[in-house]
């Protein structure tokens, strides 16, 4: 049985939206059910998600903001040297930049530091601090990071430099000895937003600074803020908006360039900024010292940028390709532990990019679905470190923290990490940490799940309920793109798709839904047409030569009964060959021979339970085939049914040829088959076949005795009913049978094998 991938949990709100409500704002039926679903059902909450008016908060309100801002002016009044800190990944970058252009504008002093992943590590950095010293900066202000940096910060006022944080990141127990912090989660302020990513944080920065800043600078808030995965609500929202329409009418000259050096001319989207620009600005950082995204984001001129661009998109070309390389060890990795029963993976090898582990424990839990620590060991240094990634039943912070003591730092929240520890500590922790999963799991498979927006019916997918969705773009944490399930619903027609039918393509129901399921083209052997499935996914628009079509893009199926059965009785040897040979059982005639353990004939059963069961043979009884069917579970059924006869077309002679043919025997003493059976062939019209049948039924019921091909009567028979012979009755069983299991329809055929495989038969 195709059975779900996922564990679906579908939302059982059982709140609803005013109908009046639903008439202002002319909602359709889902959309109705996907603001439910995400918890929007006030007019204020649904206005704020749907309306196009600005929402910004006073940048003011933020915490520290006028201290910070103050200290700035007086830094440019005195002609003070600012150093702006930021970080490596498109958040950080797109926050330097903003910053730096804005302190720029305002005629400051002002350079810029993206400390290297590897060699420094994330936040503030003690060396870096001392060199800004040295070079006669008198304030730091860091970006998208420094709420963590309690140690490099007092070094910096010993040192006589101011430092004011701008940060979205946790505070610890204790907060820094900064200048300022301005900060939306600030325990000590009450700003209406507290899920700003690192560059909305600089934006409202920059803009308590100067408030007419260039509409560009929404566009690196929109990337940013996607990037860095934060909640897109609020104010978020209302940015990210504004900026991806930025980025479409009037992108900066680093953005055009990188979506030119990319091959990217289509509309610039959330999936965009999430699949195209913010890869690409983290793949520099991943590999090597990310200002070089700095560069590309702060360069003006078209020509420069088009170079740096492609510098940048070659840095994404070899991270992908190491990304593969890693990927392709570790899964290797991931097998062993799997063949050994791991519930925890902790995969570790020598001289492995550590910028890019996060991505190839994505890819472990993505295939594994278990908790996943990639690490790199470092011989020299007598450290690994890594990223990990888990799934949603499993805290990976938790995990993590109960075992501190045998990690030496790590960070990170609910899904994932970022860890250092010895050498020797690998192999206990993984054996702590497997120790944890056998807890929480008791024996049972943690499934991933997959949040299900709504229960829908197919008459709610139409092009214009589709397209009412758009309205809730864009996408993203806290707003994710709705995904609906729909409950047997027909198949009509499967078959695979692209190189290698790759992928998977669907027409469902007599509305013939298009429904795509990509990378899993292999299920096209698992689902028989008029199969009743449930699916899981999320609608789009096709068009294709102006025609617009719905269509599900599929994320998780599975089959509506506990078996499938499939007509192959039309299918070629190479169709045959595709049926899963191994864990197969095949039914077999009597008067064939077993050839192994996998061969049971007609009437017998099987105990185990199997995968897969070919019914090979046409069977003689059809009441051994229905006591097979009746001690056999098996997932998949194949009906196959080769060596046929022609019973079914020969058919059986009519009571009168029956007398005909008595009739001439009884006319003479003896009749000489060898040289009279044509002559009554002829005289009755009949089929030599025939004569042969009926003459052997006379045989069977005594009527004639048969001596070196003579006929004779037998005047002593006892009286009987030609129906009584045991070959009449034989050729009226065939007959059924091909007429049953042969020559009819696909549909019923199956239909009826259902009915037995569920003790519920019905006629055919």
């Amino acid at each position: 049985m195709t059975k779900a991938r996922y564990q679906w949990l579908v939302s059982d709100s059982n709140q609803g939206i005013d109908q009046q409500i639903i008439k202002k704002f002319n909602i359709s039926p889902l959309l109705e059910k996907t603001l439910i679903s995400k918890g929007y059902t006030t007019e204020d909450e649904i206005e704020k998600l749907l309306s196009k008016e600005v929402l910004f908060h006073d940048p003011m309100l933020l915490s520290d903001m006028e201290k910070a801002t103050t200290r700035i002016h007086k830094a440019i009044e005195n002609d003070e040297r600012i150093l702006v800190y930021g970080d490596y990944d498109a958040d950080g970058v797109t926050s330097t930049t903003i910053l730096v252009k804005t302190l720029e504008s305002l005629g400051a002093t002002v350079g810029w530091y993206i400390p290297n992943r590897f060699t420094e590590g994330y936040g503030p950095s003690e060396a870096a601090f001392r060199n800004a010293h040295d070079e006669g900066v008198t304030l730091i202000i860091t970006v998208d990071n420094g709420v963590q940096g309690h140690h490099e910060i007092d070094i910096a006022n010993e040192l006589g430099i101011d430092v004011i944080v701008t940060d979205h990141h946790e505070f610890g127990e204790t907060k820094p000895n900064a200048y300022a912090i301005v900060h939306p989660m600030h325990p000590d302020f009450n700003y209406p937003f507290e899920y700003l990513a690192g560059v909305g944080v600089s934006y409202k920065l920059s803009k308590a600074l100067k408030n007419d800043l260039p509409e560009s600078f929404l566009g690196l808030v929109a990337i940013g803020t996607i990037a860095d995965l934060v909640s897109l609500t609020d104010e978020n929202r209302y940015m990210v908006k504004q900026g991806l329409r930025v980025l479409n009418e009037n992108p900066s000259s680093g953005i055009k360039a990188l979506l030119e050096v990319a091959d990217y001319h289509d509309e610039v989207t959330e999936q965009t900024v999430g699949f195209i620009i913010g890869p690409r600005l983290n793949a520099v950082g991943r590999l090597d010292d990310a200002r070089l995204a700095g560069e590309l984001l702060m360069s003006e001129d078209y020509d420069e940028a088009t170079f740096l661009a492609e510098e940048v998109d070659q840095f994404n070309t070899e991270r992908k390709s190491i990304v593969e390389t890693i990927t392709e060890e570790a899964m290797e990795l991931a097998e062993i532990e799997k063949q050994q029963n791991a519930q925890f993976l902790i995969l570790a090898k020598e001289n492995w990019n550590e910028g890019v582990l996060g991505i190839v424990a994505s890819r472990i839990v993505e295939k594994y679905h278990l908790p996943t620590i990639v690490l790199n060991v470092d011989i020299d240094k007598n450290h690994a470190k890594g990223s990990a990634r888990s799934i949603e039943q499993v805290s990976m912070f938790e995990f993590l923290q109960k075992h501190g003591e045998l990690i030496q730092k790590f960070g990170g929240h609910h899904m994932a990490a970022g860890m250092t520890l010895e050498i020797d500590a690998v192999e206990p922790l993984k054996k702590a940490l497997n120790e944890e999963m056998a807890k929480l799991a008791d024996g049972k498979p943690l499934l991933p799940q997959l949040i299900v927006d709504a229960e829908i019916e197919t008459s709610d997918i139409t092009v214009d309920n589709i397209f009412d969705l758009e309205r809730l773009r864009p996408f993203g944490t806290d707003i994710a793109a709705p995904l609906f399930s729909i409950k047997n619903v027909q198949v009509k027609s499967a078959k695979g798709i692209g190189q290698g039918e790759k992928h998977l393509k669907l027409t469902l129901t007599d509305k013939n839904i298009a429904a795509l399921h990509w990378n899993f083209g292999q299920l096209v052997h698992d689902i028989s047409n008029d199969t009743l499935i449930n699916v899981a996914g999320s609608l789009n628009v096709n068009e294709w030569n102006s025609h617009q079509s719905p269509q599900i893009i599929l994320k998780d199926l599975e089959l509506s009964n506990d078996h499938t059965v499939f007509d192959y009785r039309s299918k070629n040897k190479h169709d045959l060959l595709k049926i899963n040979q191994e864990n197969a059982l095949f039914i077999i005639n009597q008067s064939e021979e077993k050839v192994n353990d996998q061969y049971i004939h007609y009437g017998e059963t099987f105990d185990n339970e199997i995968e897969t069961c070919v019914l090979r043979d046409l069977p003689d009884d059809i009441e051994a085939f229905k006591r097979t069917l009746n001690g056999i579970k098996a997932e998949k059924y194949y009906l196959v049914f080769k060596g046929q006869s022609n019973s079914y077309f020969d058919g059986i002679p009519n009571e009168q040829k029956f007398k005909a043919v008595y009739k001439a025997l009884y006319s003479k003493k003896e009749t000489n088959i060898q040289t009279d059976g044509m002559k009554i062939c002829e005289t009755l019209k009949i089929k030599p076949n025939q004569l042969k049948f009926i003459l052997n039924c006379f045989y069977e019921l005594n009527f004639i005795t048969i001596k070196n091909g003579i006929i004779e009567i037998n005047k002593d028979a006892e009286k009987n009913e030609i129906q009584n012979a045991p070959l009449y009755q034989a050729r009226k069983q065939q007959i059924e049978i091909e007429k049953t299991l042969l020559y009819n329809d696909s549909q019923s055929l199956i239909n009826w094998v259902q009915s037995l495989l569920s003790n519920t038969e019905e006629e055919i």
